[in-house]
């Protein structure tokens, strides 16, 4: 895309990398290492806003030969521009002429047709080239496609994923699990105009109920133990203003039923993971996150109990293998009659399975992070943690496992596409979320869950759907975002192929239009976000950081053979290892809570010995371990544990007695 398809750009004489801001009021390029200050203005109407003012305050040299630092001439120029505002959308103006629009109602194409996109509203939609185009920039879309911006339902919001974003023309996202404080500053820096990225919405903390310590414990988590808690923290998240109500699947039904009852008062939707969908559907929640409540609703018990006896210890098989498909209509129906939506996230899903690597989507990612120089803002280790997800099966790279463990999950797989197609099918309503930047990359995963949508059974039309109408439906935007009519939001995606041929054609973008603005859509080698995230990045869900709570025996005598250790904590995987004083151990993984480790005789003399546990290192590791907890603020994300001591005796007949929480002492 050119920059030069934005009719108005003022020059200016500092030479620094300029940040696209076109998702935000002011609409310009902002110095990416001072984003208050705005050097390229698109509209005339600024200037005439702006006055004397604007005339020399936008006249290059910057300093205009007054004595006035860039920083305070900024702050006046931030200042003026905010006053006239309203003036600038009002007088803004941009026509997209002579594209196809695609009604993603029906499918209707409608040639020739012109969009009038004026501040952050359509304000007409016409066919025929009948829309004057005097003081306006003008887009030829001959040819071309004409799209609403997309919407990805959900998401973790990253401080470097907004360009990911709006170059891939998802124009709205949602955020389903994000430090609360830091998303919503990144909402209201969007909505002025301050921060570029997408429309903005979150959701509450994740709800949950009361876990063992042996729960896949997660940051921003909100345990409430009965209803009264539940009444109480939905008022304050309602007052707070959340978009949405996220819960999993520990929440008791009595809880669940407070909290849609809360939200319905909002007109809020409650979405999340549920242990059944049944028990989504009885409490009236919305949106159902991934296939596992479905699943769990129709599973083979007695199957999935055979299979985990032949399977290696450790590993996790997903519900969907084991479905019973002769029930899977009568569930499907329950979800519609009870307007449940579902989000298959099938892109995040099933990354390690051998039909994704089939269709080279780890090449796609790997094109986009790696050789496109001017990502190199986006973290090193988050890149390498994203990649390696098309490698792992659980905890296990792929190729570990026998080909019965990779062949099951790969029936998942399957599973989860037959859920799809009858869901579709019987009238049911897909919404496309993609976990990134969680599990996959922002922006590009998108296009490819509505790839792998359409390769489940839907049509190209319920793919586009997935990702306009229905969501803005769920989310009760319908009045704003998901369709290209007067009155509804400024943004529209320019395709050169059309989508409903081929669905990999949404890859294919020609212009994306943000808030009513053109974006260059180039990535800028020093973009900075101006209020980073004040969380750690994690890597991975499953790279987890070790922790160690106990070893077994405490003690051993000095040069004993057969000397085994065996190490409680969590955050254990298959690849993880034990050192004794630094020295590297044999290693056993027996599951994500313990590992025993060989100790040679040669080690083993008099002292007291430090015991760590080490994992794979890309950067870090994670928090999301079982049991863990959030230490982030503390932070202490690493791939190596905190240490245990150990005692190793002198020669003698004294006996070793294992930890006391072996023989259940504490």
């Amino acid at each position: 895309m050119e920059v030069g398809a934005i009719e108005q750009t003022v020059a200016v004489t500092a030479e620094a990398p300029l940040v696209n801001t076109t998702s935000g009021s002011l609409g310009g390029l902002v110095d990416s290492r001072n984003p208050t200050r705005l050097v390229s203005i698109q509209s005339r109407a600024v200037r005439a806003a702006l006055g004397l003012w604007g005339e020399w305050l936008l006249t290059p040299p910057f300093d205009g030969g007054v004595q006035m630092n860039a920083m305070q001439k900024s702050g006046y120029l931030l200042f003026a521009i905010w006053v006239s505002t309203g003036m600038l959308h009002a007088q803004d103006r941009l026509v997209i002429r002579g594209g196809t629009l695609i009604d993603v109602r029906n499918g209707r194409l409608t040639p020739n047709a012109d969009v009038v996109v004026e501040g952050d509203r359509i304000v007409s939609v016409s066919t025929g080239g009948t829309q004057p185009t005097q003081g306006g920039t003008v887009i030829d879309a001959r040819g071309k496609y004409i799209l609403p911006g997309l919407i990805d339902l959900h998401v973790h919001y990253r401080d470097w994923s907004p360009e990911l974003y709006l170059n891939h023309g998802v124009t709205t996202v949602v955020d389903l699990g994000t430090p609360h404080e830091w998303v919503k500053a990144q909402k209201e820096g969007i909505d002025r105009g301050t921060i570029p990225g997408p429309r903005l919405f979150y959701s509450t903390n994740n709800l949950e109920g009361p876990q063992d310590e042996n729960y896949y414990q997660r940051g921003f988590v909100h345990v409430l133990k009965d209803p009264e808690e539940a009444i109480v923290a939905m008022r304050q998240y309602i007052a707070g203003k959340v978009h949405a109500v996220k819960v999993y699947d520990g929440i008791s039904v009595e809880v669940l039923r407070v909290v849609v009852r809360e939200a319905e008062k909002a007109s809020i939707p409650v979405i999340g993971h549920f242990r059944d969908v049944r028990v989504a559907a009885d409490a009236g929640a919305h949106g159902i996150e991934h296939n596992g409540a479905v699943a769990n609703a129709i599973l083979d018990r007695r199957a999935r109990e055979e299979a985990m006896q032949k399977v290696r210890k450790g590993l996790s098989l997903p519900a969907e293998s084991f479905m019973d498909m002769a029930r899977l209509p009568q569930i499907v129906q329950l979800m519609v009659r009870s307007g449940l939506y579902l989000n298959p996230t099938m892109r995040m899903s099933w990354s390690g399975d051998q039909a994704l690597r089939e269709k080279g989507f780890h090449y796609e990612d790997f094109d986009l992070l790696f050789n496109d120089w001017r990502l190199r803002y986006v973290p090193l280790n988050w890149r390498l943690a994203n990649l390696k997800e098309y490698q792992e099966i659980g905890l296990w790279h792929w190729s570990d496992l026998s080909e019965y463990e990779r062949e099951l999950f790969h029936r998942g797989y399957t599973n989860a596409q037959r859920l799809i197609k009858a869901f579709v099918d019987a009238g049911g309503k897909l919404y496309a979320g993609t976990d990134s930047a969680s599990m996959t990359t922002p922006g590009l995963a998108l296009h490819q869950e509505l790839e792998l949508i359409v390769d489940a059974g839907a049509t190209p039309l319920q793919a586009l759907q997935a990702a306009t109408i229905h969501p803005a439906e769920l989310m009760r935007m319908s009045d704003r975002l998901g369709t290209i009519e007067a009155g509804k939001a400024g943004d529209v995606v320019v395709l050169d192929r059309n989508p409903l041929e081929d669905i990999r054609n949404t890859r294919k973008i020609h212009r994306v239009i943000s808030r009513g603005r053109v974006l260059d859509g180039q990535y800028h080698a020093d973009f900075r976000n101006p209020i980073p995230t004040n969380d750690w990045e994690g890597s991975s869900h499953f790279f987890p950081s070790p922790r160690i709570r106990w070893a077994s025996p405490e003690a051993f005598i000095e040069d004993a053979r057969d000397a085994t250790l065996t190490v409680h904590g969590t955050g254990f995987i298959p690849y993880s290892f034990v050192r004794l004083n630094g020295q590297k151990l044999k290693t056993h993984f027996v599951e994500e809570f313990q590992l025993t480790a060989e100790i040679p005789p040669e080690m083993l003399k008099a002292g007291t010995y430090a015991v760590s546990v080490e994992n794979p290192d890309f950067g870090w590791g994670s928090n999301l371990a079982r049991g863990a907890g959030d230490i982030s603020h503390l932070g202490i994300q690493d791939h190596i544990s905190n240490e245990f001591l150990v005692l190793v005796k002198p020669g003698g007949d004294a006996p070793i007695f294992p930890h006391p929480r072996e023989t259940g002492g504490y």
